[in-house]
C-alpha cells in the first residue's frame, strides 16, 4: 500500500467515526491521533480542548500536564478534508502551525488570560491551570498532527526555547502513520544513540558464547545518561507490563534517593540494576554505540526514580558518580513477542508483579480474541453479511492479518471484520469499568485504567487472586457478547453527544460517567441491563438512546459545575460519588431493555457449563497443535535436565502425548498434561523449531 492509499483509507476511517456531522471530523481526527500515540506510549495521556483565534494567530487542541515530571504537552492539529488528494507540509507551514501553539502557551502563562475566557469553555480551566503551575512547568512538549506529510525538503523542528522553558516539537503526519503500518510492527522503531549522551559508546562485556540464539552483554551506564535518555524517550522505553506496574509507583523510590544523595558512588553495589532487551546494536571492540528498540523489561522504576530525583532535586542530587548495572539482551524481531515477556516475567519474580504479568498472551485475552473470531455477530439490517468484533489482543494484529492479502481477499477481510468492530485492551478496559461503575478509573486515561482492570484480572499479587484465578468459567461466550452489547453502548452515546446542543466539551467523561450512571440506576432497581438483546439486534433501541442523552446532559452539568479542571475532577472518586447521590428516574419505557435477577442468573449459570465443555475441548485441540516435536522435545528435556521434577504416573500421563496419532490424550489427561507443560516451562523449558 502506498502512501496515497493509505490516506483514502485512514480519511474514510475518519469519516466513518464522525458519521454525517462535518464539523466533528477535526475532532475524530484529533481522537484518533492521541490515541494512537497513547497506545505507542508518545504521551501518556490528553485532554481535548479546542481553541482558536484567527486574528491572534493562536491555536491549541488538546493538552496534559504531567506535575511530577514538570512537563506541560500542547497539541495542534492541521486537519483538511475539503482536499481529495494528500496535501504536501512545507517548512514555512510547520514554522506557522507551531507558532500558534507557542502564542496560546506565551498569553496562557499570564492569569489575565484566563481571566478574560468564558468560565464554560474547556480551554477556560487549561488556562488557568498552566498560569496556576507556570512555576512547576520546566519543559514545553509540542505536537503537531496532521493529515498531510511532510515535504521531501522539510530539515528539522528545532526551534528557539520560549522564554527559558525547554522544548521539544514532534510531528506526526499520515506518512509517520503509513510507514508504521506498513512496518508491520506494533510501534514505530526507536534507536538510540549513545554517542549523543557519551562519547565513544559504552563499554560492555560480552556474555554469551557464539553459538547462542541470544546474544548477551553486561554493561554498565552512567546515572547521569540514563536519566537523559528517559527524558527524550520516557515510556517508550518501558516494556508494556512494566509501564502498567509504574502507574501503580508514585514518586521517587525512598531508598533509591537516599542514595543517589548520600552515598552515590555507592548506587552500583547497592542497586540489582536493569534488564532490557534490543532487536538490534551496533557495536564494535567492545563498544556499544546504538541500539534499536530498547526496552527496559526490569528496572523501570529505578530508571524513573533516577529521572524524578534528578528533576525534583536538582540542587542536591549529583550524577556524576552514580552507575547503574545493565543486562542486556538481543532479540530478533520475530522472536519478541514471544521471549520478552518471559524475560520479563523472570526478571520481575523477585518483586511479585502480578499486574506486570498481564501480557497480551495472557489466557483471558486469548479467551477473549478466540471468541472475537469464531463468534459471528448477527445483522443489523437484516442482511445475510456475516461480520466479527476482530479483538487485537497485540497491536497491529488487524493490519497485519491484511498485509499479505490480495486486494480482493482484503475486500472481503473488511466486509466481515470493518474497522468499526475492531477494539483493544484498552478499549475493552474501559467498555468493562465504565459499567463496572468506575469512570473516574476510565477518566485517568487508557493506560491507568487498563493497569487496574489488569489487576482486577489477574490479581495483585499471590494473596490477592484475580477474576481469572477464582474462576475462569465466568469469562464465556455469554461474556464476549455481553462485552460487545456495552461496546455498542458506549459508541452508540459517544456518537450522539457531540449532536446535543448543550454539548461544549469533556465528550470522553460525559460518556463514561453517563454509562457508570445509568449502570447504577439499573443495580439500584435489582435489574440488568439485557445484553443479548442488544448483541441479537447489534444495535440499543431508540428509548435506551433517549435514556442515555437525558443522563448525559445532566452528567455534563455536574461535572462542569466545579472551580477545579474539569478533567481533572472527574479523576477524582468525590465527584462519582456525588453523581451517584444524583436522583435520576429511569423512563418507563426503558424497562424493556432490563432483566431480573432470576433471568440473568440462570443464563450465567448455563454459560458457565459450556464454557467447562469447551474448555475439555479446547485442551484437547491445543495438544494436538502443539504437535508430536514438541512433546518429544519436552520429554526429553524432562529426561535430560529435570528427571525428578515428576512423579511416575504424571510423566506415564506425558508420554501419551507420543501416540496422540493414534490414541489421543483424554480430556482428563489432556488437563493434567498441559499443566505439566506450564510447570516445565516455568522450570526453564523452551522450545525452539
Amino acid at each position: 500500500m502506498n502512501i496515497e492509499e493509505y490516506y483514502k483509507e485512514y480519511m474514510q476511517e475518519i469519516y466513518a467515526r464522525a458519521g454525517a456531522e462535518e464539523d466533528f471530523k477535526e475532532e475524530q481526527f484529533l481522537e484518533e491521533m492521541c490515541d494512537f500515540l497513547v497506545d505507542q506510549a508518545v504521551i501518556e495521556g490528553y485532554d481535548s480542548a479546542y481553541y482558536i483565534k484567527k486574528h491572534s494567530g493562536i491555536k491549541v487542541d488538546a493538552w496534559y500536564f504531567n506535575k511530577d515530571k514538570q512537563e506541560l504537552t500542547l497539541f495542534i492539529c492541521d486537519y483538511d478534508s475539503t482536499s481529495k488528494d494528500l496535501r504536501t507540509l512545507s517548512q514555512n507551514d510547520i514554522d506557522k502551525i507551531f507558532k500558534r501553539a507557542e502564542r496560546f502557551f506565551e498569553k496562557a502563562k499570564e492569569k489575565k488570560f484566563y481571566r478574560e475566557i468564558e468560565e464554560s469553555l474547556p480551554i477556560y480551566g487549561v488556562a488557568r491551570d498552566i498560569a496556576h503551575n507556570i512555576d512547576s512547568i520546566t519543559k514545553i512538549n509540542f505536537f503537531l498532527l496532521s493529515n498531510a506529510t511532510l515535504s521531501p525538503r522539510f530539515k528539522n523542528t528545532k526551534r528557539n526555547n520560549i522564554l527559558g522553558f525547554q522544548t521539544v516539537y514532534d510531528i506526526w503526519d499520515i506518512s509517520r502513520r503509513a510507514r508504521i503500518a506498513k512496518s508491520g510492527k506494533s510501534k514505530e522503531d526507536i534507536i538510540i544513540d549513545f554517542t549523543e549522551f557519551v562519547n565513544d559508546g559504552i563499554p560492555c562485556l560480552p556474555a554469551s558464547v557464539e553459538t547462542s540464539s541470544c546474544r548477551s552483554y553486561l554493561l554498565a551506564i552512567p546515572g547521569k545518561m540514563l536519566a537523559e535518555i528517559y527524558d527524550k524517550y520516557g515510556e517508550r522505553l518501558l516494556e508494556q507490563n512494566v509501564r502498567t506496574f509504574l502507574q501503580f509507583r508514585g514518586g521517587v523510590n525512598k531508598g533509591i534517593r537516599n542514595t543517589l544523595k548520600n552515598q552515590p558512588e555507592m548506587f552500583f553495589a547497592y542497586n540489582n540494576g536493569l534488564t532490557v532487551t534490543a532487536e538490534n546494536i551496533e557495536e564494535k571492540n567492545n563498544r556499544i554505540y546504538s541500539a534499536t528498540n530498547l526496552q527496559i523489561v526490569n528496572g523501570g522504576q529505578t530508571t524513573a526514580s533516577i529521572f524524578m530525583a534528578k528533576l525534583q532535586n536538582k540542587n542536591d542530587i549529583n550524577l556524576d558518580h552514580v552507575y547503574v548495572q545493565v543486562k542486556l539482551s538481543i532479540i530478533a524481531t520475530e522472536k519478541v513477542d514471544e521471549i520478552v515477556p518471559v524475560i520479563s516475567k523472570c526478571a520481575n519474580t523477585q518483586n511479585k508483579v502480578s499486574a506486570a504479568d498481564f501480557f497480551s498472551n495472557h489466557p483471558f485475552h486469548k479467551r477473549i480474541e478466540d471468541f472475537s473470531r469464531r463468534t459471528i455477530a448477527p445483522s443489523s439490517d437484516g442482511s445475510l453479511t456475516e461480520t466479527y468484533w476482530f479483538y487485537e489482543r497485540a497491536r497491529g494484529q488487524y493490519a497485519n492479518k491484511q498485509a499479505k492479502m490480495t486486494s480482493s481477499q482484503k475486500k472481503q477481510f473488511l466486509i466481515q471484520n470493518p474497522k468499526c468492530q475492531m477494539f483493544t485492551k484498552t478499549d475493552l478496559a474501559k467498555y468493562e469499568n465504565s459499567f463496572a461503575q468506575l469512570p473516574h478509573y476510565v477518566s485517568k486515561g487508557a493506560q491507568w485504567n487498563f493497569g487496574k482492570f489488569a489487576e482486577e484480572i489477574s490479581g495483585k499479587d499471590e494473596s490477592n487472586k484475580g477474576l481469572w484465578d477464582k474462576n475462569e468459567l465466568q469469562f464465556n461466550e455469554l461474556f464476549f457478547k455481553q462485552l460487545i452489547a456495552k461496546a455498542i453502548i458506549f459508541k452508540s452515546l459517544d456518537k450522539q453527544i457531540m449532536k446535543q446542543d448543550w454539548y461544549g466539551g469533556y465528550k470522553a467523561n460525559i460518556v463514561t460517567y453517563s454509562i457508570a450512571k445509568f449502570s447504577h440506576m439499573v443495580a439500584s432497581k435489582g435489574l440488568f441491563v439485557d445484553y443479548l438483546a442488544i448483541w441479537k439486534k447489534q444495535q440499543i433501541t431508540p428509548e435506551l438512546e433517549s435514556q442515555l442523552i437525558l443522563i448525559s446532559e445532566i452528567i455534563n452539568n455536574v461535572i462542569t459545575d466545579t472551580e477545579e479542571n474539569v478533567t481533572q475532577y472527574c479523576k477524582k472518586e468525590y465527584c462519582w460519588r456525588r453523581i451517584k447521590d444524583i436522583e435520576i428516574s429511569l423512563n418507563n419505557s426503558v424497562f424493556v431493555n432490563l432483566i431480573d435477577e432470576y433471568h440473568t442468573n440462570d443464563i450465567q449459570k448455563s454459560a458457565k457449563k459450556e464454557q467447562k465443555v469447551l474448555n475439555k475441548i479446547n485442551a484437547q485441540v491445543e495438544i494436538y497443535e502443539k504437535g508430536l516435536i514438541y512433546w518429544s522435545k519436552l520429554i526429553e528435556w524432562l529426561n535430560k535436565e529435570n528427571p525428578n521434577l515428576l512423579s511416575e504416573k504424571q510423566l506415564s500421563i506425558l508420554s501419551s502425548t507420543l501416540r496422540m496419532n493414534t490414541i489421543p490424550p483424554s480430556e482428563k489427561q489432556s488437563k493434567i498434561i498441559l499443566d505439566i507443560n506450564e510447570i516445565a516451562v516455568e522450570e526453564g523449558f523452551y522450545f525452539e523449531e
